[in-house]
């Protein structure tokens, strides 16, 4: 080995070992990933069952489907899946949800989740840690600077829009509120500043058995297509905003309803 190929690998290592994060950036810039490249272009199947599809084959898309469920996950492709599940929730209370934290990547503000039912705004923050683990008072305080940031872009959007005085009103009535979503606990000054800066705090676990499949609708065209968890921009597609999308658990249960896999004449 080189001299120069010595000191870039004590560079990595002392990386790997003091900045948060980067362990897992470097198992996947080695190993690559299928959940946070949401607009891969390549084929997730040759990784996840040894073959390419290319031919319209259900049996393969499930087989692909229930591996990517039991797949061992790094730490930052957990967290971008505990988002998509708390996604998930939202939406089936019918919020309008924005993968603000996949989509965005480091660029999202703090903001993983943005959330929006009628005059309601949820700024969500989520963290799938482990127990063992507790969250500090520095990621509330995060949280409320992204929500004080949330609501000035929201305000200087609406004055843009209607005017000054229109836009006052406007924001009079939105109710825009952050909250910590996570599988862990507060440590005990995290939980007096949450209360202080009136952050909610929520303990919800991650659960890799609810329903991944998105079988999305085109307000355009009425082509109804299916979207499985590892498809290029699966996390762009909106569930919910046309009547008769849902997400489903199987390949089956979507062609049964008349959808057919994204990406296939």
């Amino acid at each position: 080995m080189s001299h120069v190929e010595q000191r870039l690998k004590d560079t990595i290592n002392f990386l790997v070992q003091h900045l948060p994060g980067a362990s897992e950036l470097a198992e996947i810039a080695e190993c690559g990933t299928i959940v946070l490249d949401s607009k891969r272009d390549g084929d997730a199947e040759k990784i996840l069952i040894g073959k390419n599809t290319k031919s319209y084959d259900q049996s393969d898309f499930q087989r692909a489907l229930d591996e990517f469920k039991t797949r061992n996950l790094c730490n930052l492709e957990v967290g971008r899946l505990y988002e998509r599940y708390i996604g998930y929730l939202k939406e089936q209370d019918n919020w309008k949800v924005a993968f603000t934290g996949i989509l965005g990547g480091y660029g999202d503000l703090g903001r993983d989740l943005v959330c929006i039912k009628d005059n309601r705004h949820q700024i969500i923050q989520a963290k799938c840690w482990s127990k063992k683990k507790e969250i500090h008072e520095k990621h509330i305080y995060q949280l409320y600077a992204t929500v004080t940031h949330y609501r000035l872009q929201l305000r200087e959007s609406f004055k843009l829009k209607f005017g000054r005085k229109k836009a006052r009103q406007i924001m009079g009535s939105q109710e825009i509120t952050g909250h910590l979503i996570s599988t862990t606990k507060l440590s005990e000054m995290a939980n007096k500043v949450a209360k202080h800066c009136c952050i909610n705090y929520e303990m919800i676990e991650l659960s890799k058995e609810y329903p991944m499949v998105k079988c999305n609708i085109s307000k355009k065209t009425g082509e109804k297509r299916y979207h499985l968890p590892f498809d290029s921009h699966y996390d762009s597609i909106i569930i919910g905003n046309v009547d008769g999308e849902s997400y489903v658990k199987t390949v089956q249960e979507a062609e049964s309803s008349g959808f057919k896999r994204i990406g296939y004449a």
